[in-house]
């Protein structure tokens, strides 16, 4: 067997196409939108910890903004970057933990993206871990084709991306260039555009998403409090 065949398929492709249609068949009403919603949900619930180690590793960063910027000052690169990691580890800062969970979420839509160009459109029996005794319907209480490329929702996916970026983005500071909060403006501009040319699966995947991260956002904001940054001689 080939090893990609092995490894896309059989490790990574048919478990998501079968989680799938095994939410699918059990949920309420067989709503192929409120299975996107759900997965959506059920996927940032397991990445929380991360999640939250993220959020808070991002808060204490810009408390401790200033010191890095002094160390970014050491002309020595070795010095610079061990005071660099100490820094990091004396405020508990996890610098790949919001690499992680967006990793894992594009791995997860890449997967989905096959699972509604061609898995759906197949029978669901040849793939399937159990017997699907009725057909698939891919809309969103029937009338929002989640198969194929949809504006309303790619824009207001895009929307509450800005929206998003907007809160957890801290204030410009007097005399900042745009050049310092561009991504804020232009990449729900890009993602709007990647999401017209994708099943509008991906956009209420994302939107569900971008919705639990709001909320993350508004918890860690309210609930979690950033200490006093650890000091770190730069010199």
């Amino acid at each position: 067997m080939d090893i990609f065949h092995f490894i896309f398929v059989d490790l990574l492709y048919r478990p998501v196409y079968n989680l799938v249609l095994f939410t699918y068949v059990t949920l309420p009403g067989k709503d192929m939108g409120l299975t996107i919603i759900y997965l959506a949900i059920l996927m940032r619930v397991i990445l929380l910890p991360v999640s939250l180690a993220g959020s808070g590793s991002a808060r204490r960063i810009e408390s401790i903004k200033p010191q890095l910027e002094r160390m970014q000052r050491i002309p020595d690169a070795g010095r610079r970057r061990k005071h660099t990691q100490a820094l990091l580890r004396a405020n508990r800062i996890n610098v790949y933990a919001t690499a992680l969970v967006l990793g894992i979420q594009l791995l997860f839509l890449a997967l989905l993206y096959q699972v509604f160009q061609s898995g759906l459109k197949h029978d669901p029996n040849e793939l399937a871990y159990f017997q699907v005794n009725e057909p698939i319907d891919t809309t969103f209480f029937g009338w929002i084709d989640l198969a194929v490329p949809n504006w309303p929702l790619a824009l207001a996916t895009s929307a509450l991306l800005y929206v998003m970026l907007s809160l957890s983005t801290p204030e410009p500071e007097p005399g900042a260039k745009l050049s310092d909060v561009w991504y804020v403006i232009v990449l729900p501009i890009v993602v709007f555009g990647i999401l017209l040319l994708l099943p509008a699966s991906k956009s209420l995947f994302l939107l569900t998403s971008i919705l639990f991260s709001i909320g993350l956002y508004v918890i860690a904001k309210y609930v979690f409090r950033v200490e006093p940054p650890a000091q770190q001689d730069a010199e």
